[in-house]
């Protein structure tokens, strides 16, 4: 079977890895056959594609990417209430790939002086661009009194963030939820209060 029929790639977009183009190959000749009518042609469909998925897993999906990395670059209070205070965190977040990253969800916690104060998850709603740095924002509301008084506070921010490695195949396995690579968040410094 000739690959060029199986998995066409229009210009400007990258081509597959040999692991991705081999088990797209085997998917498609086996879901795709004019002859699967059967009941045992559809179980080894079936079985083929459960082969291809744990064969991808064990090989990490196909793919070499490495995960984003992350850095605290800024901390402001933006809005303070006598029932708490908003903080908003600025982070670099750095793509060392040669291909894209879209981002999808990150889930974090602060902690001020040692005390967790706020949980979170939220969307950075973008793609990191190849070999580049993007900055994105993330907010943590605080209970009344947390930032009172105090000067200059300590912070950790910690969490992980979803993200979709480059290829088709790391595409489909994510919204699959079958393989869902996440790249840790370890932020720390201070917030002068101005107190």
């Amino acid at each position: 079977m000739d690959r060029g029929q199986t998995f066409g790639v229009s210009a400007g977009k990258a081509q597959p890895t040999m692991g991705e183009c081999a088990i797209l190959v085997v998917m498609n000749t086996t879901l795709t056959s004019p002859n699967a009518t059967s009941k045992f042609t559809r179980l080894r469909g079936l079985v083929s594609v459960a082969a291809t998925i744990g064969l991808s897993l064990m090989l990490g999906g196909c793919s070499k990417a490495l995960a984003p990395s992350f850095q605290a670059v800024g901390v402001r209070v933006i809005e303070e209430q006598d029932a708490g205070s908003v903080i908003e965190f600025s982070i670099e977040a750095t793509n060392p790939n040669k291909e894209p990253i879209p981002m999808r969800q990150i889930s974090y916690g602060v902690e001020l002086d040692g005390v967790e104060v706020f949980t979170g998850v939220r969307s950075p709603e973008m793609t990191l661009h190849t070999y580049s740095t993007q900055m994105f924002r993330l907010p943590a509301v605080l209970p009344a009194g947390a930032l009172d008084g105090k000067g200059v506070v300590s912070y950790t921010l910690n969490g992980s963030a979803l993200y979709i490695p480059p290829g088709r195949l790391a595409e489909v396995l994510f919204d699959m939820k079958v393989k869902m690579p996440e790249a840790r968040l370890d932020l720390s410094g201070t917030i002068d209060t101005g107190n």
